[in-house]
């Protein structure tokens, strides 16, 4: 129980703080626009490169994607073909396998793993965000560029390298792939380190990453609500909070059996809610939106207790 007081608790709070404040009249849709940007392009960034440029690369483990993402793939096909005995178009479907598999590693995971193991457990989950977006938002959206009607479909290929390229242009990959490159450079290089200035104002940063990361969660909800019919979206929940966690682990522990750690670490991102990723592409393309929009707020808040029961079961303790 130690654990649900000390992670849970804490996570979700903040989380609650932030909904507070997107339904005041303190933050503005404006507002948590410019607070969204801030928290995504300086203080992640900043926590990411420090924790990172840790880490020694024989250290890692590769087969954390082979597991995570052998699971991903898997249940994302299925949500496909759900999606089509349902009788959903393909841009829809591709929403819905989306939101049942893109976990919101960043602003959530990235604080509930902290709380919960400290930095030694954000390896395991940097290697997975790493390449998460890239792969995940990447064949969504070019799904849905194919439920695109009319000249649009001649420009797939070039809409799909586009997509993968706007991936690699968020600050949260450039960060991690930084951090490690600066870190194996600091230690073959003996006089090359980070300013002791430099570094102090990048801990500020990274300090501040976490409780805002969660805010914005919060403040995110608040402005978006629920929309619409809920059944898809919380069908998109179950298999993103219950199934695919399930299969993360069993995939870890007997087919490519992992470091302990390393196992829980995917497991519990497995755990984590839907990200705001998905109905922000879904969005973009007009598809399905009020179906990612659903499965965001109702995984979200499902997760209190379907992450308390995983770190329960999992074994995690704090004390």
């Amino acid at each position: 129980m130690s654990a649900i007081a000390d992670i849970i608790v804490p996570v979700f709070g903040m989380v609650l703080v932030g909904w507070l404040i997107g339904r005041s009249p303190l933050l503005s849709a404006e507002g948590l626009r410019g607070f969204t940007g801030v928290t995504f392009y300086a203080l992640f960034p900043a926590l990411l490169f420090r924790s990172m440029a840790k880490v020694r690369l024989e250290t890692l483990e590769p087969d954390i994607l082979l597991v995570f993402f052998s699971a991903v793939v898997l249940l994302y096909g299925v949500l496909m073909v759900l999606g089509r005995l349902m009788g959903l178009r393909l841009g829809d479907r591709a929403v819905l396998a989306l939101s049942g598999v893109f976990s919101n590693g960043v602003g959530i995971g990235i604080p509930f793993i902290t709380y919960a193991f400290g930095e030694k457990g954000l390896v395991p989950l940097l290697m997975i965000i790493s390449v998460h977006s890239l792969i995940l938002l990447t064949f969504s959206s070019f799904l849905m560029e194919m439920d695109v009607q009319g000249g649009a479909r001649r420009r797939l290929l070039g809409r799909l390298g586009g997509a993968a390229l706007n991936m690699l242009k968020h600050p949260i990959i450039p960060s991690i792939f930084a951090g490690l490159l600066w870190g194996e450079l600091t230690r073959h290089v003996p006089w090359l380190a980070t300013p002791v200035v430099i570094d102090r104002i990048l801990q500020a940063l990274a300090a501040a990453a976490p409780p805002c990361g969660l805010i914005m969660v919060g403040a995110s909800l608040a402005h978006v609500g629920l929309k619409g019919h809920w059944q898809s979206g919380a069908i998109a929940s179950i298999f993103k909070l219950a199934a695919l966690p399930v299969l993360v682990w069993a995939i870890g522990r007997y087919v490519f059996p992992l470091d302990p750690l390393w196992l829980t670490v995917a497991t519990l991102n497995a755990a984590l809610p839907a990200g705001a990723n998905v109905y922000l592409v879904a969005q973009i393309y007009g598809v399905g939106v009020a179906r990612a929009t659903n499965a965001v707020v109702i995984s979200t808040a499902a997760s209190i207790f379907t992450l308390s029961i995983a770190l329960l079961l999992l074994g995690v303790q704090t004390r």
